[in-house]
């Protein structure tokens, strides 16, 4: 099993403006983002997260820039490291969809690198492009400077726990972001309390409830470097427990980018193949709620092509069975994003793994409405909406040893970037 061991993390200085310098993770930061975030304040910690050309058009100098950004912030004091710690983080938002408020509460530690395997578990595919961008970056910097996103199981409830009480007291540092939710970190030094939480984590596998890009890239250079005991052997991790009240996952939406309108025009009739095709009038809201009715145990989808939306319900009979992938375990086939993938975006439209994994072809979004929106303007060809995926189904599908498709989950919010960073030296 992975170790998961404190860590002297550095983080802003109490005079800098938490809110004004932390940042979105680097993949949601698009067009101007970057800049806004730099005009709220200069050292918000995007210019050392994020080159300011992105992936391939970045080139090395950008991320030596980034290095010798957070160099200077350093010897400056605009960032400062603490004693040897574990943290608890906890984020306090609003759902979009119903207005409730949720507080998701988790540790953040050192995991220890390993293969992907009992200890440390993955859940979906990773694109190639975001790893190159990593790697380069991480080569620069020799710094984590967000956390990756685990979940444990903790089952006797003990982390949890442990999390309830530390937060009766008041918070070590508070920002509030630009979408309105607060960001709370508890440094915690105590030796009791880190020698209790090493050992509540021993028996504790992780499964990677998001930052696969990342973990694979840390894994990578730990294999580069050889370095067997250095800083470079492990992982910045925020672990959240299961039992956890505040755990929300939201599905992701698929948009096909291109399709053309007689491919459009034929699909109700092909899709007649394996699904029950009904059409559906009302937004997409009210197609979310249509889905959300829809028995859990039934695999259930929502298209929209220009002008019209449909409720798909997959048939149970002998065709569909014998379509399905048969490497594949029960519970990867249960899922709706796996019906999807396999049996619409690859044998209907022709749209396979590798395809969708070159990025071309599929587009993805949280906003429904954003993705029908796009096709009424011409913008996509199709847009299918789909379901939530329990975390206990992510983690079925786990420990079948498989892994889902792209971007079949979304666990919201997203961790900020900024309020602690794990230096590897």
């Amino acid at each position: 099993m992975a170790q998961f061991l404190p860590f002297r993390g550095l983080r802003y200085s109490p005079q800098i403006e938490l809110s004004n310098t932390i940042c979105p993770p680097y993949d949601v930061i698009k067009g101007a983002a970057r800049d806004e975030l730099l005009a709220r304040d200069a050292h918000n910690i995007v210019a050392v997260e994020l080159a300011a050309r992105y992936g391939e058009n970045a080139s090395d100098d950008q991320y030596q820039t980034c290095a010798q950004t957070l160099q200077q912030w350093v010897s400056e004091g605009v960032l400062t490291r603490d004693d040897s710690a574990f943290y608890i983080y906890e984020q306090e938002f609003t759902l979009p969809q119903s207005g409730e408020i949720h507080n998701r509460r988790g540790v953040i530690g050192a995991l220890t690198l390993e293969e992907f395997g009992t200890g440390v578990q993955p859940h979906e595919h990773t694109m190639s492009g975001p790893k190159a961008d990593r790697l380069k970056l991480l080569r620069s910097l020799r710094t984590n400077t967000s956390p990756i996103f685990g979940l444990v199981a903790d089952d006797d409830g003990w982390i949890d726990g442990l999390i309830r009480d530390v937060i009766l007291d008041p918070a070590h540092a508070t920002a509030t972001d630009a979408e309105g939710i607060t960001h709370r970190i508890w440094v915690l030094c105590d030796d009791e309390i880190v020698n209790g939480l090493e050992a509540a984590f021993k028996n504790e596998s992780v499964l990677i409830a998001d930052g696969h890009h990342r973990y694979e890239t840390a894994l990578n250079y730990f294999k580069e470097t050889g370095a067997q005991n250095g800083g470079e052997s492990a992982v910045m991790m925020m672990c959240v427990s299961m039992q956890d009240e505040g755990l929300v996952v939201l599905p992701t939406h698929r948009i096909v980018k291109t399709l053309a309108d007689a491919d459009a025009a034929a699909l109700p009739a092909k899709l007649g193949e394996f699904f029950q095709v009904e059409p559906f009038s009302g937004d997409a809201n009210a197609l979310l709620s249509a889905l959300g009715q829809v028995d859990k145990a039934e695999n259930a989808l929502g298209v929209h092509l220009r002008g019209q939306s449909y409720l798909l319900l997959l048939k149970n009979d002998e065709m569909v069975q014998n379509a399905r992938d048969k490497s594949k375990s029960e519970a990867y086939n249960a899922l709706d994003v796996a019906v999807l993938s396999d049996l619409i975006l690859d044998r209907n439209l022709g749209i396979d793994a590798a395809k969708v994994a070159a990025g071309a072809h599929i587009g993805y979004t949280i906003d429904a409405a954003e993705a029908i929106r796009q096709v009424e303007t011409g913008e996509a060809g199709a847009a299918f909406l789909l379901r939530e995926t329990p975390v206990e189904q992510v983690k079925k599908v786990a420990d079948a040893g498989d892994k889902m498709p792209q971007k079949s989950t979304y666990f919201y919010p997203k961790l900020a970037t900024g309020l602690v960073l794990r230096p590897l030296d």
